[in-house]
C-alpha cells in the first residue's frame, strides 16, 4: 500500500512539473480584446510577440500611461536606463532571470531584477539603479545599512 501511495505522489509530481515547463515554453496568446488582459502580463510578454502583436501591446500600454519618456527609444534596442518605467524594462529587456523585492513602506515596493547582462533596481514601478552584472561581484543589496544617527540634543536646565 505504502508502494502504490508513492508511485501515485511520483507520477502526479512528474505529470506537473511536466505540464509547467510545457505551459511556460508556449508563447502568451493574448485575447483580441487586450483590456481584458492585465497590463503586468502585457508587459512581460511583449518580447515574445511577433511584430502586429508587439505594436497592439504597445498601443495599449501607452494608453493605459504605462510607459516613461525614454521607454519610446529604449524599448526598440533592448535597454534599460534609470528613470525607465518597469513596464518598459520588460519590454525592452523580456522576463529576468530573477527577481527579489522587499516591501519597504506601506505600498513601496524595491525589488531587484536580474538580467543575463545586468541588475535593475526598481522601486514604484520605476527604474532607480542599473548596475552591470559582473562575474564574482555581488549584486545590489535591498537591505541598506542605516546610519547611525545621532540622540536629539537636550538642553540643560
Amino acid at each position: 500500500m505504502k508502494k502504490s501511495i508513492l508511485l501515485t505522489c511520483v507520477l502526479g509530481l512528474s505529470f506537473g512539473l511536466t505540464s509547467i515547463a510545457q505551459a511556460e515554453s508556449e508563447v502568451f496568446k493574448a485575447p483580441q480584446d487586450l483590456s481584458k488582459v492585465k497590463p503586468q502580463q502585457l508587459c512581460v510578454h511583449y518580447a515574445e510577440q511577433d511584430e502586429a502583436e508587439k505594436k497592439r501591446f504597445f498601443d495599449r500600454l501607452d494608453t493605459l500611461s504605462l510607459l516613461s519618456h525614454k521607454d519610446y527609444d529604449l524599448i526598440s534596442q533592448g535597454k534599460v536606463e534609470v528613470g525607465s518605467s518597469m513596464c518598459g524594462m520588460y519590454m525592452g529587456k523580456g522576463k529576468p532571470l530573477s527577481e527579489d523585492g522587499i516591501q519597504i513602506r506601506p505600498m513601496v515596493f524595491k525589488v531587484v531584477h536580474i538580467y543575463d547582462d545586468l541588475y535593475a533596481v526598481t522601486q514604484s514601478g520605476m527604474v532607480m539603479e542599473v548596475h552591470e552584472r559582473i562575474e564574482g561581484k555581488m549584486p545590489p543589496t535591498l537591505n541598506q545599512q542605516t546610519p547611525k544617527v545621532a540622540p536629539p540634543p537636550i538642553l540643560p536646565h
